[in-house]
């Protein structure tokens, strides 16, 4: 990796493939009940695609090899954003590469006129947000055909 850490930039829409590729492995980290990781990958519900690279602004932390690491996809409209994917893959869970692109999303929020950046999040890893500052400011049951998942809600001041 590079000194300063890892280089961001915006994701390219060739890499739609890869970018789910690692959402399913940084999933697959925190042991989900098998029937669960069937669902998503059945489902395309970790997929991400050419569109939502379009549609969500997308950027990837890559090394200075050029691997992808782990990436994110925000959503921001008017003054409120909306962190919609924050991914790692697993070999990097530990390091400074989620938090890195944590920090990425909250300064381009903020530089496109968000006032603030919400995420909702598995509880499993409610306590990435919580140490990066984000406020607890909710939670929610999502009901999956293999059973009730604990979502919780935060939100970032910028």
């Amino acid at each position: 990796m590079e000194p300063d850490g890892p280089h961001i930039r915006a994701a390219k829409f060739d890499e739609a493939e890869l970018l789910s590729h690692i959402c399913f492995r940084a999933k697959s980290y925190w042991e989900y009940p098998r029937e669960l990781m069937g669902y998503w990958l059945e489902s395309g519900a970790l997929s991400v695609n050419p569109e939502a690279i379009e549609e969500f602004l997308t950027c990837v932390a890559q090394d200075e090899e050029g691997e992808v690491l782990g990436f994110y996809s925000l959503e921001i409209a008017g003054d409120e954003s909306n962190l919609r994917n924050l991914c790692v893959l697993p070999e990097f869970v530990g390091t400074d590469i989620k938090a890195t692109l944590f920090l990425h999303a909250c300064a381009t929020a903020e530089e496109s006129g968000a006032k603030s950046l919400s995420v909702v999040s598995d509880s499993l890893e409610s306590g990435f947000y919580e140490e990066m500052g984000a406020e607890l400011i909710g939670q929610r049951i999502d009901s999956t055909p293999v059973g009730e998942r604990l979502m919780t809600i935060f939100r970032m001041n910028l």
